[in-house]
């Protein structure tokens, strides 16, 4: 079977299973809106409109149903990465998949392109109209660039993760409980709700070693129109140039833990 097979697959599989349970592909389409509209409320409870754009440059409106938007759209392609292992296992299907002569690195390729469809499907029906709404039709150019820069922070972000699988997997046990700490370190460290520069001095750190969290920058610096061409094509090298040292590294690590997992078994 080749690679473009391997995806034709993976894309039955994600779109049969969207289509069937239409409440999730519901759920997916007003999560950005749910996230915005509470911690919206929120921040008018407790503070004023106006300060919030002066601050930011951006309304709260567009800041946050942005937000929502970039964290739905890289941690929905991620999430699928951390915890395909543990679901292949729950199937009971890990063991086949194991010892199938597909190359191993295959899967876990296929599975991000599917959902960065969704991504798309995302983008435009949430901050496309929103977007038109505050600044009318130069919104959906703006929002169709966002669309296509949080496709590309997706993409970016599976060689981390796959990097992260070998060592949750491979050293830390195959431990569903460290992924439930994982993944809200990651929510915080991409920067879509808490910029890095508002992050102390070892949070911006780790923040730079994530690949999405530059491509993040970029889609608020344009947001709150403040963007430099030179200083966001030099946030978009260094992503691109992190995703690249990752590969090698994330392909080490699976293999380290399928290899692991052969040689002990599956209990």
């Amino acid at each position: 079977m080749s690679l473009w097979n391997m995806i034709l697959a993976e894309a039955k599989f994600v779109y049969a299973d969207l289509f069937r349970r239409k409440s999730t592909l519901i759920m997916i389409i007003v999560y950005p809106y749910i996230l915005t509209l509470f911690v919206v409320l929120i921040g008018y409870a407790m503070g004023s409109r106006q300060v919030f754009i002066e601050r930011t440059g951006a309304p709260p409106e567009v800041f946050f149903i942005t937000a929502g938007f970039l964290l739905i759209s890289i941690l929905g392609v991620s999430d699928d990465l951390l915890w395909r292992p543990h679901f292949e296992l729950w199937m009971g299907t890990l063991q086949y998949v194991l010892i199938s002569p597909l190359p191993r690195i295959y899967r876990y390729i296929a599975i991000p392109f599917p959902r960065l469809l969704i991504v798309i499907l995302i983008g435009a029906t949430s901050i496309v109209p929103v977007y038109i709404y505050y600044y009318g039709l130069g919104g959906l150019v703006e929002g169709a660039a966002v669309i296509l820069l949080a496709l590309i922070s997706g993409l970016f972000f599976t060689t981390p993760i796959m990097v992260l699988i070998g060592l949750i997997y491979g050293v830390g046990g195959e431990s569903w409980r460290i992924i439930n700490i994982v993944r809200p370190l990651l929510m915080i460290l991409l920067g879509a709700y808490y910029p890095r520069y508002l992050m102390p001095l070892f949070g911006r750190i780790v923040s730079y070693l994530i690949p999405s969290s530059h491509i993040v920058e970029v889609i608020q610096l344009m947001i709150i129109e403040k963007l430099d061409v030179l200083y966001a094509l030099s946030l978009i090298g260094i992503a691109t140039a992190l995703f690249i040292l990752y590969a090698p590294i994330g392909v080490k690590s699976i293999d380290y833990w399928e290899t692991k997992k052969l040689r002990e078994g599956i209990r």
